[in-house]
C-alpha cells in the first residue's frame, strides 16, 4: 500500500478531492503547479526515442549528458534492473516497497539501516550482486553517513557488485554531503536513481533519471524500450525550473522542525533523524484509528502497519506549508482531546 489514494478517500467520505489535505504522500507542497495542456502533435506522433537533448536539462547540469538515462519514473528502472540481476541482492531497510515487490529470481538479503550505519564492513561476509540504498530513506528520512557510504562503495566494488543509490528525496535535503557527480567518476559500480515525482510534484507525468558511468548507461539503455517516454513528459522537462526551487530545502527544514516540536508535545516519538520532506512517529495508540478520524475531516496520513518492522502505531506525515501543518495539528489535538493553545 502506498500513500496518496486521494480519489478513494474522496469517494468514501464524499469530500471533494480539492478540499482534502493529503499528508500521506510526499509531494512538494512548496511549489505552484501550473496547468499543463497536451498538444495534439504529442499524441498523434511517436515520441522521441533519442533523448540526449534532454539529459543535461533534467539533471540541471549536475551530470554530463553521457552519464544520464531518462526513465518513466524510478519504479520503471528499479524493476528492470533487479530483473537483470542474479544471485543475492542486499536491500537496506527501511526501503521503498518496490525493492521487495520487483520480480527477482535470486535471494533478497534485508540489511537493517542501523547495522550498516555503524558497521558497513559486515558486507565483507556476504556475497551479492547489488545493494539498494534509499538516501534519504523512506519512511524515516535517515541518511547514511558519508563515511559509511564510501565504505559500502569500496567493499561492493571489490565484490564487483553494484550500489544502487535511490535519491528520490535528495532535492529536499538541506546541506548535502555527497558530491554525486564526482563519485560516479571514482566508482564504476554506483548507479544513482532520482525521481522528479516528489520534488516537482508531478506523479502523473512519470519522470525520473539515473546517473552512472557511461558503460552502465549504455548497458541499461540496451534493455530499455525505444519510446519509453511520452512526448508530453519530454516537453515538460524543457520547462523544469530548478532555480525557483533553491530555497525549498531550507523551508522544508524549518517546517519539519516546527512539526516535530508540536507533535513531540503530544507524546509522539520521532523515529530516525529525518532529512527529507516527511517525518515518522511512533504514537501511543493505533494509528489506523487516527487515520480514520482524520479522513472524515478531510485529512490523509500514512499508517505503517504494512511497512516492514514498523506497525500499526507508526505513522508518516509529509511536510507541508505552515497553514496546512497547523490544520493537521489542530485535528490531531481534537482527536486526543487536547485543548488548543
Amino acid at each position: 500500500m502506498h500513500g496518496g489514494n486521494i480519489y478513494e478517500v474522496s469517494r468514501e467520505t464524499s469530500i471533494p478531492v480539492k478540499k482534502i489535505l493529503d499528508f500521506s504522500s510526499n509531494m512538494n507542497d512548496f511549489i505552484n503547479i501550473k496547468s499543463y495542456f497536451i498538444k495534439s502533435k504529442d499524441i498523434k506522433n511517436y515520441p522521441e526515442s533519442k533523448l540526449d537533448a534532454y539529459n543535461k536539462i533534467i539533471s540541471n547540469g549536475e551530470f554530463n549528458g553521457e552519464n544520464i538515462m531518462i526513465v518513466p519514473g524510478l519504479t520503471y528502472i528499479i524493476h528492470k534492473f533487479i530483473l537483470s540481476l542474479s544471485g543475492n541482492i542486499v536491500i537496506v531497510s527501511p526501503s521503498f516497497t518496490e525493492y521487495l515487490n520487483a520480480p527477482f529470481t535470486g535471494n533478497r538479503i534485508i540489511m537493517p539501516y542501523n547495522v550498516l550505519e555503524s558497521n558497513p564492513e559486515i558486507l565483507l561476509y556476504y556475497n551479492y550482486s547489488a545493494i539498494f540504498i534509499v538516501y534519504p530513506d523512506n519512511p524515516t528520512g535517515n541518511m547514511l553517513p558519508l563515511k559509511s557510504l564510501i565504505n559500502i562503495l569500496r567493499i561492493s566494488d571489490e565484490k564487483n557488485a553494484y550500489v544502487f543509490l535511490d535519491e528520490s528525496f535528495i532535492y529536499f535535503v538541506n546541506k548535502r554531503e555527497l558530491h554525486e557527480s564526482e563519485i560516479i567518476k571514482k566508482y564504476n559500480n554506483i548507479i544513482i536513481g532520482r525521481s522528479l515525482t516528489k520534488f516537482f510534484s508531478i506523479p502523473g507525468l512519470r519522470i525520473g533519471y539515473i546517473a552512472s558511468n557511461m558503460e552502465n548507461i549504455i548497458y541499461l539503455n540496451k534493455n530499455a524500450e525505444p519510446w519509453r517516454m511520452p512526448q508530453f513528459s519530454l516537453e515538460y522537462i524543457k520547462d523544469l525550473d530548478y532555480g525557483s526551487m533553491l530555497n525549498i530545502p531550507e523551508a522544508v527544514s524549518k517546517e519539519r522542525e516546527y512539526m516535530v516540536g508540536e507533535l513531540e508535545k503530544l507524546n509522539f516519538k520521532l523515529m530516525g533523524k529525518p532529512k527529507a520532506n516527511f517525518i515518522t512517529f511512533r504514537i501511543p495508540f493505533d494509528g489506523r484509528i487516527l487515520k480514520h478520524f482524520l479522513e472524515k475531516n478531510g485529512i490523509m496520513i500514512r499508517t505503517l502497519e504494512d511497512y516492514g518492522t514498523f506497525g500499526e502505531n507508526c505513522i508518516r506525515i509529509s511536510i507541508k506549508q505552515h497553514n496546512k501543518n497547523i490544520i493537521l495539528i489542530k485535528n490531531i489535538k481534537n482527536f486526543m482531546g487536547v485543548k488548543h493553545e
